[in-house]
């Protein structure tokens, strides 16, 4: 039996915790390899067995009490996925948020997203678009995550999962274009044999894309670097370094109006009518990582990852404000500049032994981190009105020289995290996982503003997880799980001036569930579950400038997924997500003198669907097949502005050879006007999906 899944844990939890995950090298000693090479090596499979983020080592779904979805690389190339968005419709229970137009950001289980972003494990969370040109594939852990990661939303973290070197040469060169204005550029190179003692990839890609929306534009490059170090056959070192640069048209959608997205054509865009030049995000982000990873012994491994990043965004943009009753929209402009750096270091030993005839998988970690976030926000109110039904952009006045900063300040976060996982295997039936983290977070504020706001909090915080697995028999994980998260007002500190008097939230998840390998090739996963978080904070409806502790949230639901294969030839990736989110408790009114409590959380649909059919043809030839389907969705959480519900068909064809790969997709065939995002914390910038349109993308293995 496979037992495979780990999560971090202190000393002082390992009889009482109750958490199935298993670790990845002591299941290998338990679990037939055969098959499990058999699964990993179809690359083009839809049913990924393993992953690494839930347990921070390789670990076999079923062995894992805790819902994880991953995207594969065969759907994303399936599917001409180019974004996180694209990738991340194949995720049940997410929606999506506009994020102010420079970030990609998610509504997870009912509870929002924005710094709960990971690459390879390791915390990358500044605003940005990711780009998945370096991508193998995306894991989504759903639930509280702190016992591994630390802070971080109840609703769960995406983790993007890079491309190594490989002993196999890879030379890729791939070209897009589509209808709605996409033109993109990628390569992919590694030049390598299983004899070298370094082997090198990298990966890169260029756009220079429009869309179907009025101005809109996408200038990105980027690329990354990689060489794999074989030091000796026990040690090996992974040096990693990339570069994004994206400017794109900072664009958030529609306003409301009474109650909806204001009815307009979908292309409208209500901005600057020199949207190039005046509203645009541009977006400059480079990283280093260094991976050091040891064998001691049979028993005992080593595990170092050092990561360096820096961030600077320019952004200059609109914001809405609308006069229902004169049909009217007053436009600000506004200019935003931020940099941002920071180091994380992350130290983990791992070590087996037996005991009294019980194993143990023991995890040791040590987590260290710097962050530095500087900011300054210029801004013109009333820089132009528009008539909201039918708007003529105008050029918009120049912010006047020597305008004094809304915003200015630093804010520095110094994070230090210890965690200790045990994991047991009573039996071969039974698995029991004892862990927790412990966390030292501090955060200081400088304002250089003429208030002179400076702040300063420090935050001690233990995240504990429990979880029991029973396989009646070796395809069959039945498992139940406790967690508990917290997330502190730490990554908007320069956004709040009252952020030092508001306490962390925290959050207490309850989840039982069903995993089932049918074969080697498919896979299915039925969880229930209850999140609650306590001390939620929301924007001040009469002052933005600070935050409101309205209460609690709870999301109670049950997801349903399938990824694989249901008959030869036929490929799945299907899943189904039913959330009640509420706000259980608050003590603040909405902004129309409504209270809070009672409110359905924001983005957080009651119904929603995925599905993904594809049938492989003779001679390399396929054809496939998908729906999207979100029920109806409040903005934000004060419930006043509802996103109708929509259903959208998406169709795909293709040809995979020896020297050549094809991919043609029809995106939104039946041509349905419905609503992809919002902003879940206000109503005036709601975001139209995309019309009809084709995507052609042609790659050619050199």
């Amino acid at each position: 039996m496979k037992y495979k899944n780990l999560v971090c844990c202190p000393v002082m939890m390992v009889a009482s915790l109750l958490l199935g995950v298993t670790n990845s090298a002591f299941a290998e000693t338990e679990l037939p390899t055969v098959i499990v090479n058999e699964r990993l090596e179809e690359t083009a499979t839809y049913d990924v067995p393993t992953a690494t983020t839930a347990t921070k080592t390789k670990a076999m779904l079923r062995d894992i009490p805790q819902t994880v979805n991953v995207v594969p690389q065969a759907v994303i190339q399936d599917q001409n996925a180019y974004s996180m968005q694209d990738a991340l419709r194949n995720v049940p229970g997410v929606s999506f948020s506009v994020g102010d137009a420079q970030r990609d950001q998610v509504v997870m289980r009912g509870f929002l997203t924005i710094y709960d972003q990971y690459v390879d494990g390791v915390r990358d969370d500044a605003m940005y678009y990711r780009d998945l040109s370096n991508i193998e594939r995306i894991e989504v852990l759903k639930g509280p995550a702190s016992v591994l990661f630390g802070r971080g939303s109840p609703g769960g973290l995406i983790n993007r999962v890079t491309k190594k070197p490989t002993p196999e040469p890879v030379r890729d060169v791939t070209l897009i274009g589509g209808t709605g204005g996409q033109r993109r550029g990628e390569f992919d190179v590694g030049i390598n044999t299983d004899q070298n003692p370094v082997q090198f990839r990298l990966t890169g890609a260029v756009e220079n894309s429009t869309s179907f929306r009025n101005q809109y534009f996408l200038d990105r490059r980027v690329i990354a670097g990689t060489a794999l170090l074989n030091l000796s056959e026990d040690t090996k070192l992974l040096l990693q370094i990339d570069y994004l640069h994206d400017k794109r048209l900072a664009d958030q959608g529609l306003p409301g109006y009474h109650g909806r997205p204001v009815k307009v054509p979908v292309e409208t865009y209500f901005g600057s009518a020199a949207g190039k030049d005046q509203a645009y995000n541009l977006s400059i982000v480079k990283s280093a990582t260094a991976t050091l990873d040891h064998r001691i012994n049979d028993d005992l491994s080593f595990h170092s990852v050092l990561r360096t990043y820096e961030d600077s965004l320019n952004r200059n943009y609109t914001t809405n404000s609308v006069d229902a009753a004169a049909q009217k929209l007053s436009i600000s402009r506004n200019t935003r500049f931020r940099d941002e750096s920071g180091i994380y270091w992350q130290n983990e030993l791992t070590q087996k032994f037996e005991f009294s005839g019980i194993k143990h998988a023991v995890l040791y970690g040590i987590e260290l981190g710097q962050q530095k976030k500087a900011e300054r926000l210029y801004g013109l109110k009333n820089a132009a009105i528009y008539d909201l039904f039918n708007p003529v952009l105008s050029v918009l006045p120049p912010i006047p020289a020597g305008t004094i900063a809304g915003n200015d300040n630093t804010t520095k976060i110094e994070i230090a995290g210890v965690y200790l996982q045990d994991l047991v295997t009573l039996s071969s039936q039974w698995k029991l996982l004892a862990g927790a983290r412990f966390d030292y977070l501090r955060q200081t504020r400088d304002d250089r503003t003429a208030a002179n706001r400076d702040m300063q909090r420090s935050d001690n915080t233990i995240s504990p997880r429990l979880g029991l697995v029973y396989q009646p028999i070796e395809p069959v994980s039945l498992y139940a799980s406790y967690n508990r998260s917290f997330q502190p007002l730490v990554d908007a500190f320069t956004f709040k001036e009252n952020a030092d008097q508001l306490k962390p939230t925290q959050t207490q998840s309850l989840e039982l569930g069903a995993k089932l390998d049918i074969s080697n090739r498919a896979s299915a996963t039925l969880s229930i579950f209850q999140m609650t978080q306590s001390n939620i904070q929301v924007e001040d409806p009469s002052d933005p400038n600070n935050a409101l502790p309205i209460g609690s949230q709870r999301t109670r639901g049950v997801e349903l997924t399938f990824s694989g294969e249901i008959a030869q030839n036929w490929s799945l990736i299907a899943g189904y997500a039913y959330l009640d989110g509420k706000i259980i408790a608050s003590t603040q009114n909405t902004s129309n003198g409504s209270p809070f409590q009672g409110k359905t959380s924001s983005l957080t649909p009651r119904h929603s669907m995925n599905l993904w059919l594809k049938r492989d043809l003779s001679n390399g030839f396929y054809v496939a097949g998908g729906v999207r389907i979100e029920g109806a969705r409040f903005a934000s959480a004060d419930d006043q502005l509802t996103l109708p519900g929509y259903a959208t068909v998406d169709l795909g064809a293709g040809y995979r050879g020896n020297k050549m790969d094809m991919t043609l997709t029809a995106g939104n065939v039946l041509n349905r006007e419905y609503f992809v995002s919002a902003h879940s914390g206000a109503n005036d910038y709601n975001m139209p999906g995309a019309p009809r349109n084709l995507l052609l993308a042609m790659r050619w293995k050199v």
